[in-house]
């Protein structure tokens, strides 16, 4: 993998740990979750489904890291394949996401989510 196609797949998976990050440790606190449009009176209810979520982005920045570690200790092949298959998984959420908010009102954060993805995966393929 090319410097270029690393460098993006780190900011894919930078990106999604702080998404980890605002839903799974700091949901509660009124910004956050003022960000997802959730009143604070539905909090107990949505948190664990936000924490869950949050979970689901970890584990995809850490398959990112884990295929940036494996190209760096020499096993390209399967560091590209985790690379690759975190990246899809992060554009086909993002892209669902879009797809499926009939207000589009953060149709900018999830093209913020989607797009170092999508570059991640031009670059490795490319």
């Amino acid at each position: 993998m090319n410097i270029p196609a690393q460098a993006l797949a780190l900011v894919a998976a930078l990106t999604h740990l702080w998404i980890f990050t605002m839903e799974s440790v700091r949901f509660e606190h009124p910004r956050v979750h003022a960000m997802f449009e959730v009143r604070a009176a539905d909090l107990g209810a949505v948190r664990p489904w936000a924490f869950h979520q949050g979970c689901y982005n970890a584990l995809l920045a850490l398959q990112v890291l884990a295929g940036l570690a494996a190209v760096h200790v020499g096993a390209v092949a399967a560091g590209r394949a985790l690379v690759l298959a975190a990246g899809a998984s992060m554009l086909v959420a993002s892209a669902a996401l879009i797809a499926f908010d009939p207000r589009r009102a953060r149709i900018k954060g999830l093209i913020g989510q989607g797009a170092p993805a999508l570059a991640t995966l031009i670059a490795v393929v490319a």
